[in-house]
């Protein structure tokens, strides 16, 4: 008798239990996931549910580069993990490859295992070997590349179909021509935010630059103003960043956290437009407030 009521207890203990719902369960374990992207590991020993939820996590960001990224919390990747973690970079969405840490062939690898990124950081010089690598994807909305991969006579699409926000790198020698660039951009059709690096916002030209009407931001990422005289100096979407955040700490930061130099760029273009800020105003720094900047 005394086993049976036992039993029974056990029995209506185990149907009293509490049981989130599915979904929530999920968000839940999605959350402390991207909190602690290094404990995802530990998370996936929980059940095997929960390692079906939070494994395609911890792939979401991959970074390339021989710095440390200890103060952001991701798993620590490089070019030698390749082939143990193949069968899962189908779920990389932000991807940040930088060719003096991994080699020449080691790129065009990682690229052709990331089908469905987002997200790109290409600090490579798209040379034509290289180019073909790249030019296949659809889903980039994000885009940081070397500008040499819009001076053809076309733009290589499908590449370029979805990009939203555009940063073009300056690997050009001296001699290079950029004459292509502007109307390359013109006919991107989902752009809407580009930004120039050093020298590059002197080598294109700040009519073409205005020109494009699609554009809703237009960024200089540079110490230097343009000249007087520059018509981007009366053009209500161009900001000029300092940077005074490394530009791989704002990408983890926007890749992270969802806050990096578009974010900053998009703020402080809204606070002018209400007036909020002065409207001859465009120079602002990154890990900096508008307050700050305004007042220096």
């Amino acid at each position: 008798m005394e086993l049976k009521v036992l039993s029974l207890m056990s029995s209506e203990s185990t149907f009293s239990d509490p049981r989130l719902p599915p979904e929530l369960e999920r968000g839940i374990f999605e959350i402390a996931a991207l909190a602690r992207p290094t404990a995802i590991p530990v998370l996936m020993l929980v059940a095997r549910r929960v390692r079906i939820w939070v494994e395609p996590l911890l792939y979401r960001v991959v970074f390339l580069k021989d710095v440390s990224m200890d103060n952001i919390g991701l798993p620590v990747f490089t070019a030698a993990t390749l082939e143990q973690i193949s069968h899962n970079l189908r779920h990389v969405k932000y991807l940040f490859i930088d060719d003096e840490s991994i080699e020449v062939t080691d790129v065009e690898e990682w690229l052709l295992a990331c089908p469905g990124i987002t997200n790109l950081y290409a600090q490579f010089g798209c040379t034509p070997t290289i180019l073909p690598s790249i030019s296949g994807f659809t889903g980039i909305r994000y885009l940081t590349i070397d500008v040499r991969a819009l001076w053809g006579t076309t733009v290589p699409l499908p590449l370029f179909l979805a990009v939203t926000h555009l940063e073009l790198l300056d690997f050009t020698d001296e001699g290079d021509t950029v004459d292509r660039v502007c109307p390359n951009l013109s006919s991107m059709p989902c752009l809407t935010h580009m930004a120039l690096n050093m020298y590059l916002d002197t080598l294109l030209s700040h009519a073409a630059l205005c020109a494009i009407t699609q554009l809703r931001c237009i960024v200089f990422l540079s110490t230097m103003a343009p000249s007087d005289g520059s018509p981007l100096l009366e053009d209500s979407r161009f900001v000029c960043i300092q940077e005074e955040v490394r530009y791989y700490t704002d990408w983890l930061n926007g890749a992270v956290f969802g806050e990096d130099y578009w974010s900053l760029a998009d703020a402080f273009l809204a606070a002018r437009h209400a007036g909020t800020i002065s409207r001859s105003r465009y120079l602002i720094c990154t890990g900096r407030d508008f307050e700050s900047v305004e007042s220096d």
